[in-house]
């Protein structure tokens, strides 16, 4: 059984990716067991488990996928958990982290350098990889699920009200994408928050065909995730 671990920066990533592997990697029977880290420095660290995974006799890929609470956490647990997974048999360990609200557009490449200067490779291939300028770029990206929404809420509805278009356009150059989709839930009396119920709501909408191959050709950072995931799972 191959084995991979994913820190991502909080609840939005762990759902997301969750249900991307869930739903595109199906046929590779997959367990996907979703863990909260917190605790370090001087606190002894804590995890909770928030998905069991099920492991079954045809069970070909084990992910682990631990929730950092907080961007500035995931490089930290991932240094201080990766030997620990590598001695367990974990092939791929990868992270997942947005650029905002600490960093702009302009100091991607040195965060990027940064977060995986001299990170071991010995054991497993390790990366540390950026949503650019947040997660909810990659949301408003799929534009499609917005129509599940209400049929109102078209990229062209959306340019007249909100002077972008989501369809034509690279989210991910966009400096707020979370408030962004928060305005575009407003336009339809809806709401976008952090909470769990709305995270599953909106990821549940996801065209994850769409996701994983258009969307990811047209934004790098996604691209470049999405990429690390299929050569895991070849």
């Amino acid at each position: 059984m191959k084995r991979i671990a994913i820190f991502v920066e909080g609840l939005t990533e762990q759902i997301l990716v969750r249900h991307m592997l869930e739903k595109v990697m199906r046929d590779k029977h997959i367990a996907v067991q979703a863990v909260k880290i917190t605790g370090g420095h001087n606190a002894r660290l804590s995890f909770t488990v928030m998905h069991a995974a099920k492991v079954a006799r045809d069970t070909g890929y084990y992910v682990l996928i631990y929730d950092c609470g907080g961007e500035t956490n995931v490089k930290g647990y991932l240094m201080t958990q990766r030997q620990s997974l590598v001695e367990k048999g974990y092939s791929c360990i990868i992270g997942l982290r947005d650029v905002y609200p600490n960093f702009s557009h302009a100091d991607i490449p040195k965060l990027r350098k940064g977060l995986n200067f001299r990170v071991p490779q010995k054991g497993a291939v390790t990366r540390i990889f950026l949503a650019v300028m947040e997660t909810e770029a990659w949301f408003l990206g799929e534009y499609t699920h917005f129509r599940k929404v209400s049929q109102k809420l078209t990229p062209q509805y959306i340019e007249k009200r909100l002077h972008f278009n989501p369809k034509t356009e690279n989210m991910e150059r966009r400096g707020q994408p979370a408030h962004d989709l928060k305005r575009v839930y407003r336009l339809v009396n809806h709401d976008y928050t952090k909470k769990r119920s709305k995270l599953n709501s909106v990821v549940s909408k996801l065209d994850f065909n769409f996701f994983t191959h258009r969307l990811a050709d047209k934004m790098e950072s996604l691209g470049e995730f999405v990429k690390q995931l299929e050569e895991f799972f070849e």
